[in-house]
């Protein structure tokens, strides 16, 4: 049995393009390949006066979240006789990030003299976010 050609693979462009659908160019239609004079269009006025920003330049964030500042009711106990708070740090397992931490700890128990550190903690985990990564979170009990 003889194989049957496909008959639109014998088309050329002049029968393709003799039946298509003619659509109408829009003269204002810079991305059809065709030059158009700029007859009949009005240019736009610029608005200029908001170009330059006055005042400060100085960047400025929308952020609407206060730095942390402790409401807690108790005290610390400083006899010794146990924690009634915690704070937990947490960082990514790099060294600097480690040597980051050590800072962060030693400023906050810097800023708070009348904690005494009671017991702490430290655990190694998944930080999930954007990206999934191993994280160290240390906790510690004032």
């Amino acid at each position: 049995m003889p194989e049957q050609q496909d008959p639109s693979k014998n088309i050329n462009d002049d029968q393709l393009l003799a039946d298509a659908i003619p659509i109408d160019v829009d003269h204002t239609d810079e991305n059809d390949g065709t030059d158009h004079d700029a007859e009949g269009l009005t240019p736009i006025e610029l608005d200029e006066s908001h170009s330059s920003v006055v005042g400060s330049t100085k960047i400025r964030t929308f952020d609407t979240r206060k730095p942390h500042i402790d409401h807690w009711k108790r005290t610390p106990n400083i006899t010794g006789s146990g924690a009634i708070h915690v704070k937990t740090f947490v960082t990514k397992l790099r060294l600097d990030a480690i040597d980051h931490l050590d800072e962060q700890i030693n400023e906050w128990l810097d800023n708070h003299p009348e904690y005494e550190v009671k017991f702490t903690t430290q655990t190694i985990g998944k930080l999930v976010g954007k990206n999934t990564e191993d994280a160290m979170f240390t906790s510690i009990w004032v």
